[in-house]
């Protein structure tokens, strides 16, 4: 497994992005991290393909997919373990923010500070935990919470 490296990125986001991308990240935890298969990735990735290069860097359901099953060949059982762990918090969290957008339909966007681990060798990166969301915003403007 190649370098990663883990930080703070910055995305407005909106509540299908939201979707896509939590649905998306799980795909990858299930397909690629827990139960490795190519294929089925792919699959999975397909439906969510509009977020992709925003979310995880790489544009499509093909590369990312190679990207993940590329990382998981070369880890451990307890790396492999970690990860899945840290995805699905990152997960949870999406699902958290979603839920906000979804009961609050008066906000089109979110801004969220997300922590990132990157797999810098292979391209792609996934939310590892829980964010900050810094401003929504409605048809009057932004508002910084």
């Amino acid at each position: 497994m190649g370098f990663r490296k883990e930080y703070i990125g910055t995305l407005i986001l909106t509540k299908d992005q939201l979707y896509k991308a939590r649905r998306a990240q799980a795909e990858m935890r299930k397909n690629g991290f827990e139960l490795p298969n190519e294929t089925k990735l792919v699959q999975g990735l397909t439906a969510f393909s509009t977020v992709l290069s925003l979310m995880f860097m790489l544009p499509t359901p093909v590369t990312l997919a190679a990207g993940v099953i590329s990382v998981v060949a070369g880890m451990t059982p307890s790396e492999k373990s970690v990860i899945t762990t840290v995805s699905l918090v990152g997960e949870d969290y999406l699902d958290e923010v979603y839920d906000f957008m979804y009961d609050n339909p008066q906000y089109d966007l979110v801004e969220v500070k997300l922590p990132f681990l990157e797999f810098v060798d292979e391209g792609f990166r996934i939310v590892q935990g829980n964010g900050l969301v810094t401003r929504i915003h409605s048809g009057s403007g932004w508002i910084i919470l």
